[in-house]
């Protein structure tokens, strides 16, 4: 009997590059076992309108499939705390995770710990107070201290000098971006964060004025501003795949011409 396709259209992008299949092997026997692409779960994109469908699909099938093959995480701000925790209690081999949930918004005595630190990361997309309360209490002791090199923090309060705590746990980070949505930010404060993480390569500001390029540059050539995102899924999503334009890419790009004008200015002078 031929395989039977279902196909299921997915909001918000759910699944990047295109719809989900679902192949059933014998369409006579209810209870036969789907046969899943692997590849589909790699990238996983949540919102508001698909959640549900993907917490239905979980239900379906056995939660080592998702253990195993759900490696990037978009967990977007309309995301519940509570189908976030049940979403990666499940998805415990991401590697790569944009955690927008206000999970202390609705849990504000609630540890994060438990959900993020069981996870192998080696990027991490998180708000600031998020990212702080990994830091308190027992559970302060993260595997992925030592795995990390990627960290994108969002600022949702206006910061004139950020501060971020902990990054000389972060052994191996070599890109860091805060999310300010301003230029303002006292160039003291970024040298302050770049000294205490010598690996950094780059630090990215995301600023929202229209020529972040006319920004006066910070001493350091690692410190680069870019243009806020106008959609900060489909963004994270070409961050994940590595896209060669993605905004780690363009800000490294950045970060070798600086480096080289400084090298020839030195040369001269």
């Amino acid at each position: 009997m031929p395989a039977l396709f279902v196909w299921c259209s997915l909001l918000d992008g759910f699944i990047h590059g295109g719809p989900l299949s679902i192949v059933f092997e014998d369409t006579s026997n209810p209870f036969s076992t789907p046969r899943v692409q692997p590849c589909i779960y790699d990238m996983v994109t949540l919102g508001n309108n698909d959640t549900k469908l993907f917490l239905r699909t979980m239900d379906s099938m056995s939660p080592e499939f998702f253990a195993v093959h759900v490696k990037k995480l978009c967990l977007s701000v309309s995301v519940g705390a509570n189908n976030a925790k049940r979403i990666l209690s499940i998805c415990t081999g991401v590697t790569d995770i944009a955690f927008w949930v206000d999970y202390l918004g609705t849990y504000p005595r609630h540890s994060l710990a438990p959900l993020i630190s069981p996870l192998p990361l080696r990027r991490l997309s998180i708000e600031l107070k998020h990212f702080l309360s990994l830091f308190t209490g027992p559970e302060s002791d993260h595997g992925w201290c030592e795995t990390l090199t990627h960290l994108d923090i969002i600022f949702w309060t206006h910061e004139l000098s950020p501060a971020i705590p902990h990054l000389e746990k972060l052994s191996s980070l070599t890109h860091l971006a805060l999310r300010l949505r301003h230029s303002q930010a006292q160039e003291t404060s970024l040298l302050a964060i770049v000294s205490a993480r010598k690996s950094l390569k780059v630090l990215v500001i995301f600023d929202e004025s229209d020529n972040p390029e006319d920004i006066a540059r910070p001493a350091d050539p690692r410190v680069v501003y870019l243009p806020y995102p106008s959609n900060v899924v489909p963004e994270w999503e070409a961050q994940a795949k590595q896209n060669p334009n993605c905004s780690w890419s363009r800000a490294e790009d950045l970060v070798r011409k600086r480096t080289a004008e400084r090298k020839h200015f030195l040369f001269f002078f």
